[in-house]
C-alpha cells in the first residue's frame, strides 16, 4: 500500500466505518512523511477528519521517513529502532499515538506502544 492511499483512501474508510468511535476520541496528530506528505488526524472532528497538511497546533507532532511509514503500514515497524536511527522524531502528548493504534486496531486492543526520549 502506498502511503498517500494509506492517508486518502484507507484512513478515510475507517473514520467511516468507525465513526461513532472516531468522534468520541480526542486529540490531533499531524504526521508529516518525509518527501511525501504531511496530513493532520483530527479524532473527534467529523467535520474534516483527516485534513492535509501538519497541523502546527496538533497535540502530537510525528516527523516519519517515508521508510519507516511504510513499515508502520506493512506492521513491520520496529519503533523504537527508528527512533535511535532518527526515522522517526516526535514532539507533543504520545497518549495521542495510543489512541491511534487503538482505533487502527479496531478498538479489539491497544497498540500499547512505549516511547522513551
Amino acid at each position: 500500500m502506498q502511503i498517500r492511499e494509506f492517508f486518502e483512501r484507507v484512513l478515510p474508510h475507517l473514520v467511516h466505518q468507525r465513526f461513532l468511535e472516531f468522534v468520541k476520541t480526542q486529540g490531533s496528530v499531524a504526521i508529516s512523511v518525509r518527501e511525501v506528505g504531511a496530513w493532520t488526524i483530527r479524532f473527534g472532528d467529523p467535520e474534516l477528519p483527516i485534513a492535509p497538511g501538519a497541523d502546527a497546533a496538533a497535540d502530537l507532532k510525528l516527523d516519519v521517513s517515508a521508510a519507516a511509514f511504510g513499515a508502520f503500514i506493512e506492521g513491520t515497524l520496529d519503533a523504537a529502532d527508528a527512533v535511535g536511527r532518527r526515522e522517526i522524531s516526535f514532539a507533543g502528548d504520545l497518549r495521542v499515538l495510543e489512541r491511534l493504534g487503538y482505533f487502527l486496531a479496531g478498538g479489539s486492543s491497544p497498540l500499547g506502544l512505549r516511547l522513551s526520549r
